[in-house]
C-alpha cells in the first residue's frame, strides 16, 4: 500500500491534535483492541504490531491499548463489545460470530485449506471471497473486517492415539461454537462438546472434555499438554483470525486517520504472515521437546489424511444448510475454493520457473 505523503501526515496530526491533543503529551485517540488470546500469542503480536505502526505513523497521535483473554469475557462477547460500539476492535476467530455471521462458518471446515502455508497466506489477504462478499454481511450487522490471518495450522490433542476416523468413536472434541464444526466432528463419530475457551483448560484436567483443536502456539501458550497425552499433527485446517472494527466508529474517522489505519492494516497482516510461521515452528519444537513418559507426538500420514479429507468432503453441503442463504453461501464458498485452485497453480508456476 502506497505511504502517506509528508504534507498528509502533517495535515493528520493536526487535525488530530484540533480535537483532543493535551499540552501534557497525552495521544489525542486512545483506540482499544480486544484480543481472545494471551500475551505473547499471534494475534497479540499483530497487535502491538498494529500499536507501533499507528503510533509512529501518527507521531504517537494515537495509542492502541490491547486487552487479553479473559479480562473482557468470552470471544464472542468480545465481538459484541465491537458491535454494540464498547469497543473500537477485537481480534476472534469467525466461528466465535457465527451466531450473527453464519456464512462465515465455511471457514470452520476441514481440509479446505491449501497444504501451502504460503498460499494460505495470499489467500486471506486478497480473498474477494472474504474481503468482500462475506464483509458484506459482516457491515450488515454493525462492523466490519479489516483483515483476516493465520494463527497456524491445526492439530489435535488427546488422551489416546488419533490416526483414523474410528478413533474418534465416542471421543468428546470441545469445539468453538458453530453447529458446523459440530457435524464436521460428528462425521468422525466424535462427539463435540461446545464450550468457552476460557473453560477448555480445566475440562481436559477434568476429563469433560477428550481433546481440543488449536495451533501449536496456541497449545503450548495454553499448557495444554500438561493436560493431554497426546499431540497429532492432523493439519486439518487453519485457524483464521479476523480484525473486527465497528462500522460506526470506522466511518466516523477522518479520510486520512482511516487511510492511516488501513496502511497500518496491510503492513501488520504482512508483518504476521512471516512471524506466526516461525512462532508456530518454533512453539511446535518446544512441545515435542518437552513430552514426558507416556506422551506422544504423530504426524498424520498423508493415507491417514485422505481418510479424514473423504468423510470430511461430506461434511460441506451441510454449510449451504447453516448459512441461511444457500445460493449466496454456495457461491461464496465456489468463489474461495477457486481461489485456492488459482493461487496453487500460480505457485506451481513460481516454483516450475524457479
Amino acid at each position: 500500500m502506497r505511504r502517506l505523503g509528508s504534507v498528509a501526515v502533517l495535515l493528520l496530526l493536526v487535525a488530530l491534535a484540533a480535537p483532543g491533543w493535551c499540552a501534557s503529551g497525552a495521544p489525542a485517540r486512545e483506540w482499544r483492541v480486544a484480543c481472545e488470546t494471551v500475551e505473547g500469542g499471534v494475534a497479540d503480536l499483530y497487535a502491538k504490531e498494529l500499536a507501533r505502526l499507528l503510533a509512529e505513523k501518527s507521531g504517537d497521535a494515537i495509542r492502541l491499548d490491547v486487552f487479553y483473554f479473559g479480562t473482557l469475557g468470552t470471544p464472542s462477547e468480545m465481538f459484541e463489545l465491537v458491535r454494540n460500539g464498547a469497543m473500537e476492535f477485537c481480534l476472534t476467530g469467525p466461528c466465535q460470530s457465527s451466531y450473527l455471521v453464519p456464512e462465515n462458518q465455511f471457514l470452520g471446515l476441514h481440509f479446505l485449506f491449501s497444504a501451502d502455508p504460503e498460499v494460505n497466506g495470499e489467500l486471506l489477504a486478497n480473498s474477494r471471497a472474504l474481503n468482500v462478499m462475506l464483509n458484506e454481511k459482516y457491515m450488515e450487522k454493525g462492523v466490519r473486517v479489516l483483515s483476516y490471518f493465520a494463527e497456524g495450522e491445526m492439530f489435535w490433542t488427546a488422551d489416546r492415539p488419533i490416526h483414523s476416523p474410528d478413533d474418534f468413536k465416542g471421543f468428546r472434541i470441545r469445539v468453538m461454537p458453530s453447529l458446523l464444526l459440530e457435524e464436521s466432528y460428528r462425521a468422525y463419530g466424535a462427539d463435540p462438546v461446545p464450550m468457552p475457551f476460557t473453560e477448555l483448560y480445566t475440562a481436559l484436567q477434568l476429563g469433560e472434555a477428550d481433546g481440543q483443536e488449536n495451533a501449536p502456539a496456541t497449545v503450548q501458550e495454553m499448557g495444554f499438554m500438561e493436560v493431554q497425552d497426546f499431540l497429532i499433527g492432523s493439519r486439518h485446517n487453519v485457524y483464521v483470525m479476523q480484525h473486527v472494527v465497528n462500522e460506526a466508529f470506522f466511518k466516523s474517522l477522518d479520510d486520512d486517520v482511516r487511510a492511516m489505519l488501513m496502511e497500518s492494516v496491510a503492513e501488520a497482516s504482512l508483518y504476521i504472515r512471516r512471524v506466526q510461521m516461525e512462532l508456530n515452528a518454533a512453539r511446535l519444537k518446544t512441545l515435542v521437546d518437552e513430552l514426558g513418559p507416556g506422551q506422544e507426538y504423530y504426524e498424520l500420514t498423508p493415507q491417514e489424511r485422505a481418510a479424514f479429507r473423504e468423510i470430511a468432503s461430506g461434511v460441506y453441503p451441510k454449510y449451504m444448510e447453516l448459512a441461511g442463504d444457500r445460493e449466496f453461501a454456495k457461491v461464496l464458498l465456489d468463489t474461495f475454493r477457486r481461489e485456492i485452485a488459482e493461487l496453487e497453480r500460480a505457485r506451481e508456476g513460481q516454483r516450475a520457473g524457479d
